[in-house]
């Protein structure tokens, strides 16, 4: 090899991209979120200070959120063994269904008027994306490692929260403003503001609803995330259930304090009455504690331990539904490199008598 191509050798070596990619992944990722919360800052401060109010600052929001939590899940998803596109490849179904079900969820509890969101609508459409996408990747694309639907629920449940904490900041961007409270006496923002589009109380202080739901998710979403990427595990569907008790419980009381103007009943149209979705949160409760007592039980009646927030290094098959987890068989080695079953286990060397 001449002097000039080790040169260019060595060039290559030092390149940019080639030693942000000789980082570890835990790095890599530090500097790529860094780098997405300072870029939605500069661009937060651009779009102020040159549209102001007429900037759709709801959709910018919402638009934050995803990105944010689909850099976050992308890591958590690899750091679990999962392989390391999963994440786009859900996203890129479950996102437009998001979108599409807020909208038919609020249309359909509205008289068919679909000029509005409703985030748990959003949760059935992603939901229903992520089955889409299961099976488009099951039959369509078989070289894809397989991903059981409790699984990617799981990962996606504990990111949610991180959206809505951030997405119902948005709220109160929204024009008109949007899922608010009942009227109070007292000013405090963000915990009460002003809404001049109530049509019932025009100009009248608010309750913050979408403060309190943003404050409920982010306590939340803090150590369910600290517990997912933690080195202790648990069963497939723990983190979906834990989702929907925490998450259907505060819906199910804030919708009392909504203003009637705001909530969505279960007979349709805007009241007083049991809201819409008081009834799915209701039903999300319910699944969260049916899930995790049945796993509890199934796994006493087989005579197998209780696999929730177990050490890593301890999983076995004496735990009830281990061999159906990642962790059983992963898709990588936790940094981003697939892990190939296939290949042949090399044969260790001879050595003289000596170990030599």
């Amino acid at each position: 090899m001449t002097d000039n191509e080790n040169k260019e050798k060595d060039k290559e070596k030092k390149g940019v991209w080639n030693r942000f990619m000789a980082l570890s992944y835990d790095r890599r990722f530090l500097i790529i979120f860094g780098a997405v919360i300072v870029l939605f800052g500069l661009a937060t401060l651009i779009l102020a200070l040159t549209l102001g109010e007429d900037m759709n600052w709801y959709g910018f929001i919402i638009g934050a959120a995803i990105v944010l939590c689909v850099v976050w899940g992308q890591y958590a998803c690899v750091k679990q063994g999962y392989y390391s596109d999963m994440v786009f490849d859900y996203v890129i179904f479950a996102v437009p269904c998001a979108f599409g079900g807020g909208v038919l969820y609020y249309g359909f509890f509205n008289n068919f008027d679909f000029g509005g969101i409703a985030v748990l609508g959003a949760l059935i459409g992603a939901g229903i994306g992520l089955i889409a996408a299961k099976l488009v990747y099951r039959y369509a694309f078989k070289n894809k490692p397989s991903v059981s639907l409790l699984q990617m629920l799981d990962l996606a449940s504990v990111f949610i929260l991180l959206g809505q904490a951030i997405g119902r900041i948005g709220c109160y961007f929204a024009h008109p403003q949007c899922c608010y409270g009942i009227p109070v006496d007292f000013d405090v923002f963000p915990f009460s503001y002003v809404v001049n589009s109530c049509p019932d109380h025009p100009g009248q202080l608010h309750l913050g609803n979408p403060f309190i739901e943003s404050i409920w998710c982010a306590i939340g979403f803090i150590p369910m995330v600290i517990m997912y990427l933690s080195r202790r595990k648990s069963f497939n569907g723990f983190y979906i259930s834990l989702y929907c008790i925490w998450y259907g419980v505060e819906r199910f009381v804030l919708e009392f304090f909504r203003d009637p103007a705001q909530k969505l009943t279960a007979a349709g149209g805007f009241g007083e009455s049991f809201g819409a979705s008081q009834v799915v949160s209701l039903l999300m409760i319910a699944f969260g504690i049916i899930w995790i007592a049945q796993y509890i039980v199934r796994a006493l009646l087989a005579g197998k331990k209780i696999m929730i927030l177990v050490p890593k290094d301890k999983l076995s098959d004496e735990y009830f539904g281990y061999e159906k987890t990642v962790y059983a068989r992963p898709h990588g080695d936790g940094n981003g490199n697939p892990i190939d079953y296939t290949a042949p286990v090399s044969e260790p060397e001879e050595t003289d008598g000596e170990g030599k």
